[in-house]
């Protein structure tokens, strides 16, 4: 065998230390943290009686919540692949179940079968969006070709003028699922710039978050928002389980 020698232009050269020099400025903006929750996953989830991904959700909900006071436009991935070329469909996991959820479980004054009943209502809303995602029934693929039909200078429509419609597309929260035993990381960086990129792994027997964020006027912090996750998911487990205990007969 004989070695190949390449011969790589300046040109090429260049190109490739202007890529890495950008590489690591864009690397050097942002900020990462890994979340391993080790208390349990999907098994347990399951045995809670919730959809995994539903209860990782709100798990997330919960704890942006915490350290916002509120809930924001978030973005979860809907895989539409039962269609030719499928890809995916914005599954929003905001709902007015899942803000009555997050408040109820902030509210000291609630009960524990109340806060279990307002998870199950979210999760169960949840679902339901997912599913409907899913079959090609959300609305954000719908909106956006009826925004590519548009022709050029034609006036949009005032939907697409409303605040509330820029508002509810400004995605602080952009979240995707992989899930596999076999995977010790992935991720991928926020959609905007007051905003965080959350990858999620839901094992059988742990949670896996990797949060990202830009380092910028915003003040976002990702090890802060790890912190109101990890947080959010014992107390929602812990209030499942006292509310069963509360629940079960007397002897």
């Amino acid at each position: 065998p004989e070695a190949l020698r390449f011969v790589t232009p300046p040109t090429v050269v260049r190109a490739i230390e202007q890529a890495a020099g950008r590489f690591s400025k864009v690397i050097g903006q942002h900020q990462l943290r890994v979340l391993q929750y080790e208390a349990f996953g999907k098994d347990e989830i399951k045995k809670l009686g919730f959809s995994p991904d539903g209860f990782v959700q709100m798990a997330i909900q919960l704890g942006y919540f915490k350290m916002y006071g509120k809930s924001r436009a978030t973005y979860e991935a809907a895989a539409t692949r039962k269609f030719l070329h499928g890809r995916t469909e914005t599954c929003r996991s905001v709902s007015n179940e899942s803000v009555a959820f997050c408040r109820a479980f902030e509210d000291n004054a609630q009960g524990v079968q109340d806060k279990l009943a307002a998870l199950q209502a979210a999760v169960k809303t949840h679902g339901a969006y997912a599913k409907a995602c899913s079959e090609g029934k959300g609305v954000d693929r719908h909106l956006l070709g009826l925004r590519l039909v548009l022709r050029a200078g034609e006036e949009k429509p005032e939907i697409f003028q409303d605040p509330a419609y820029a508002r509810s597309c400004h995605w602080n929260l952009s979240t995707s699922q992989l899930s596999s035993e076999h995977f010790e990381g992935w991720g991928f960086s926020e959609v905007v710039p007051d905003g965080y990129g959350i990858a999620y792994t839901i094992r059988k027997d742990a949670l896996i978050f990797h949060i990202a964020a830009m380092q910028n006027e915003f003040g976002l912090n990702s090890d802060h928002l790890a912190h109101y996750i990890k947080e959010a998911a014992t107390e929602m487990r812990a209030t499942v389980l006292a509310a069963k205990l509360a629940a079960a007969p007397k002897l």
